[in-house]
């Protein structure tokens, strides 16, 4: 304990005490390491928010249930209750059907309706009436006895401002009807689902609302505690063909697992904030080391040991990030309001919907953001104060050193690069394991580890190099500033690192996104054509489960003279957990005005056989996701159907929502069972007119003739509306690799102001000898511009390499899909020469810092 207390006082006086008389030193390297701590916390609890939202959600809905009975892609039959009813093993079942819905009026958002019986769906789920009125019994009664009431939950009565006794129109695929409010939810069990944003009815008016008679979407079970496997088997045996006995859990499970690969990207990126920000740390505690050599053999030659030394360091590491951490906290407050809408927004977008209303803290990622900010912070620290155990007590009698001197050569530094670099190449051809490309990130970092341990060995060539040409054409200053960047060697190995980590992750995504958009931008052009598409109202976001109303078919063959109809129908359906969609289509008129994005297969060979529906095209992501590819039999139940097809061919394909599965429609109709249309295509017959004006005259005439019974949406604002989604995508992206930059240019300030501290006797005895204020400036200019160079071209590279691991391994591995790789030079051209004068400002306060004591102070100075 004495030992203890005698180590705080030691550490107090001899480094908070330097700390505070550096204050701006110090504020820059926590508002660095906080910046990246910030960013780091507040994205995995935004990510993780979502993740609890969905999950939450799913495990409300399905309640208490045991078992769930489906049908893929269709409805079960109403009629199965009884039969279920019967056996001895049934604790209770109930019948659940749900949709999004929203009220009629202009700009209203979905929200989720749930149609049960309010007896049976009892010992399912958890959920009560407000009791406010004393009508609580009443209120619920009410969804028995009289057709179109329901029950709010309070959070969506309140954004509607309704209460008890209003009434509301409510607007779907089929009709508008006026719903009656008889009552509101507590705020628990079910009511919290959707953050509340949930309404409830009878199942039967539910079924009158849809026109889905007889038909629901799932029938929750809830077996005896003495049921075996044996029962179970027995009930599956009474089953209709293609209805199947799932765990409730299979939904929630799959979205899951789509949330947590874009959290673990999202988590890599993130990091890489902090791990920029941990340069910073090594460059402050360097310093520290380096401009106290002197004290430090004073301390070693009045007894404190080499590890005393060393354990004052490595806590200026720890305090570093202690205080960081604790910065972080109200800038996370900041961050988080913008990546919780950010990020929940691109998991509905691209995975599942979502409603996130509020920020539930985890104690889980609180304590590990904390343990990785001061574990990165104590590992930054641990080579500076290596280094500075070694200054020996000789010293203390000595004039002051240059500082620490460089036991590593930077050509030992350029080997262990270079096997860090030679790495990458094998662990990138190595399988995710567990489902997520962690030999893909271990090569990403030793890329980084490799290309920052080549940059002194770089530095030192290229100075070599170029001292006669910086002599002649740039002056003295310019020749010192090469001479002394050369034999600076492995010191600045950190800080050019910082900056090589900082660019090429710029220059990586900046390839990645434009990759990216270029791809999805041709295939929205080739693959998402159509003058004009039809859904039934709110086909989208209900995944197109309710058919396009039949007289409003009927009326549409009228504009046949003028346009060729397209229907579709897709089926959302799982292969083991992962999400994908069938969709039917016609192949033959399809192929007539649109083409698919053919990654694998001949297509002239393989577009005769689509039209003749002798087999199917698959996704690319779909292939990678199943291990299924060309030859290989695609196999599901869809709806009452066993569907066997063999895959022709593999195409590219970024619908959000996982892979894809494309075949005929007509001969899905012959082969298997009659389909509704879930959808339309128009295609005009005469291409030479203009079709904008074509499109919008057709959708007048519809809504004239049929009202706002279908949702209508132009190919070329559809087309539109893909990308700028896109685009939103990667705005959270965007941010973060700012964040990592600005933090690059802390650290190369910090970087600077170590290496004029380390030679401020020999900058000021120049200064003595005749050198201009305007001299030594230029020099120290020309230091930071080798360092930013040579970091830049160094990031550059580095990132090229990186973007290709993020397109063809990461990517590939986490999400399913790759893109053609494509190369934004406009941006890259214009954002270089910025990054450079950016990093180049860096420098100011290194200059500062030369003449802020008289030079013959320091001269006389031991």
């Amino acid at each position: 304990m004495k030992m203890l207390l005698f180590f705080l006082r030691l550490f107090i006086w001899f480094s908070l005490r330097n700390m505070r008389r550096h204050m701006g030193r110090a504020a820059t390297v926590l508002f660095g390491i906080a910046l990246g701590a910030a960013v780091f916390t507040s994205v995995r609890l935004s990510v993780n928010a979502s993740l609890d939202s969905f999950s939450k959600s799913m495990d409300l809905i399905a309640g208490q249930a045991d078992h769930v009975l489906t049908r893929p892609g269709g409805y079960v039959p109403e009629n199965l209750m009884a039969t279920l009813l019967n056996q001895e093993i049934m604790q209770s079942a109930s019948p659940v059907m749900s949709t999004y819905t929203r009220v009629s009026q202009a700009d209203a958002e979905p929200f989720l309706l749930i149609g049960f019986d309010p007896i049976l769906d009892r010992p399912m789920r958890q959920w009560r009436v407000d009791d406010q009125s004393g009508q609580q019994g009443a209120a619920w009664l009410d969804l028995l006895k009289e057709p179109y009431t329901l029950i709010l939950g309070k959070p969506l009565a309140h954004q509607l401002k309704l209460a008890p006794g209003d009434s509301l129109i409510l607007e779907h695929a089929r009709q508008k009807v006026r719903f009656k409010i008889s009552g509101m939810l507590e705020p628990n069990g079910l009511a919290l689902a959707e953050s509340g944003r949930i309404a409830i009815t009878d199942i039967a008016t539910f079924q009158e609302f849809t026109g889905l008679f007889g038909k629901v979407d799932r029938i929750d079970l809830k077996l005896v505690s003495s049921a075996t496997s044996k029962d179970l088997a027995a009930v599956e045996q009474l089953l209709p063909e293609g209805i199947q006995l799932n765990p409730p859990t299979a939904t929630r499970e799959s979205g899951q697992m789509m949330i947590r690969a874009y959290q673990l990207n999202l988590s890599i990126l993130s990091f890489a904030s902090l791990f920029v920000g941990m340069f910073l740390v090594y460059s402050l505690v360097a310093l520290n080391a380096a401009s106290r050599r002197h004290e430090l053999a004073v301390l070693r030659a009045t007894g404190a040991s080499a590890y005393h030394i060393f354990f004052i360091f490595l806590a200026e590491g720890a305090f570093l990030g202690i205080v960081g951490w604790l910065v972080a906290i109200p800038l996370g407050h900041i961050l988080i309001k913008y990546l919780l809408h950010g990020v929940s927004q691109t998991i509905s977008t691209l995975f599942v919907r979502v409603q996130v209303d509020a920020l539930s803290l985890s104690v889980y990622e609180i304590v590990f953001s904390f343990f990785v900010t001061v574990g990165i912070s104590v590992l930054a620290a641990y080579q500076p104060a290596r280094e500075a155990m070694q200054v020996p007590p000789k010293e203390a009698l000595e004039i002051s050193q240059l500082g620490m001197q460089a036991r590593i050569s930077p050509r030992q530094l350029a080997f262990g690069g270079l096997g860090c670099i030679l790495l990458v190449v094998p662990l990138s051809k190595l399988p995710a394991i567990l489902g997520m490309p962690l030999p893909g990130y271990l090569a990403i970092f030793l890329l980084f580890v490799g290309f920052a341990l080549l940059a002194p060995w770089a530095l030192v060539k290229i100075s070599h190099i170029l001292s006669s040409i910086l002599l002649k054409r740039f002056g003295i200053p310019a020749y010192l500033a090469g001479r002394y960047v050369r034999d600076s060697g492995t010191r600045t190995a950190v800080s050019v690192g910082a900056l090589i980590t900082a660019v090429a992750l710029f220059t990586a995504l900046v390839i990645m996104i434009f990759s990216f958009r270029q791809t999805v931008a041709y295939w929205t052009y080739e693959t998402i054509k159509g003058d004009l598409f039809l859904t039934s109202k709110m086909g989208q976001i209900n995944r197109f489960r309710y058919p396009v109303p039949q007289p409003v078919i009927d009326h549409l063959q009228n504009y046949r003279s003028q346009v060729d109809l397209l229907p579709n129908r897709q089926f959302f359906l799982t292969y083991d957990k992962f999400p994908y969609v069938f969709e039917l289509m016609d192949m033959q008129g399809y192929m007539q005005y649109a083409s698919f994005f053919w990654l694998k297969g001949d297509p002239d060979k393989i577009r005769p056989m689509l039209k003749g529906g002798e087999g199917v095209v698959v996704s690319e992501v779909f292939s990678n996701r199943t291990g299924l590819s060309v030859g290989d039999f695609f196999e599901a139940q869809i709806e009452e159907s066993y569907v066997k097809l063999q895959i022709l061919g593999i195409v590219r394909d970024y619908r959000t929502q996982g892979g894809a599965v494309f075949y005929s429609l007509p001969h899905f109709n012959k082969r298997y069972h009659p389909v509704y249309w879930g959808g339309l295509r128009f295609f005009f017959k005469d291409r030479s007119q203009d079709l904008d004006a074509a499109v919008a005259r057709l959708r007048t005439d519809i809504i004239d003739r049929l009202g706002d019974r279908v949702d209508m949406y132009s190919g070329k604002g559809l087309r539109g509306a893909v990308l700028r989604i896109f685009d939103e995508t990667f705005a959270v992206t965007t941010v973060l690799l700012l964040i990592a930059l600005l933090i690059a240019g802390l650290g190369i300030a910090t970087t600077l102001s170590v290496l004029v501290l380390q030679r401020s006797r020999q900058l000021n005895t120049l200064f003595a000898l005749g050198a201009s204020f305007r001299q030594i400036r230029s020099m120290i200019f020309w230091e930071a511009a080798f360092l930013v160079v040579i970091g830049e071209l160094a990031g550059v590279i580095c990132g090229f390499i990186l973007s290709y691991l993020l397109i063809y391994v990461v990517n590939r591995q986490s999400f399913g899909w790759t893109f053609i790789y494509a190369v934004d030079w406009d941006a890259l051209l214009l954002s270089i020469p910025l990054i450079i004068i950016t990093a180049l400002a860096a420098a100011l306060p290194a200059v500062k810092m030369v003449f802020r004591r008289p030079p013959a102070t320091l001269l006389r100075e031991r």
